[in-house]
């Protein structure tokens, strides 16, 4: 059991650390994007907060709703100019 509990953590420790990292670079790009990609992001962003109370929550609900965030922020960062 402790062992499942470890790999689910790791597992949210992972997908919190690409959305950190995602947010990083989206912020960046924002600079470059207009204003519906600004508006797109301030509605998408407060899920990053979601997602770090996910992490604290060791199940396979928050490893779920965790990686379904860390897909939408992705599709949002492809949207946006290089």
């Amino acid at each position: 059991m402790g062992n499942i509990t470890s790999d689910l953590k790791s597992d949210l420790n992972k997908s919190l650390e690409s959305l950190q990292t995602l947010r990083d670079e989206i912020r960046v790009r924002l600079h470059l994007a207009g204003m519906d990609a600004k508006d797109a992001w301030d509605k998408l962003e407060p899920k990053l907060l979601d997602a770090e109370k996910l992490a604290d929550d060791v199940s396979e609900a928050s490893r779920h709703a965790l990686r379904e965030i860390v897909e939408k922020v992705k599709e949002f960062r492809s949207s946006l100019p290089s």
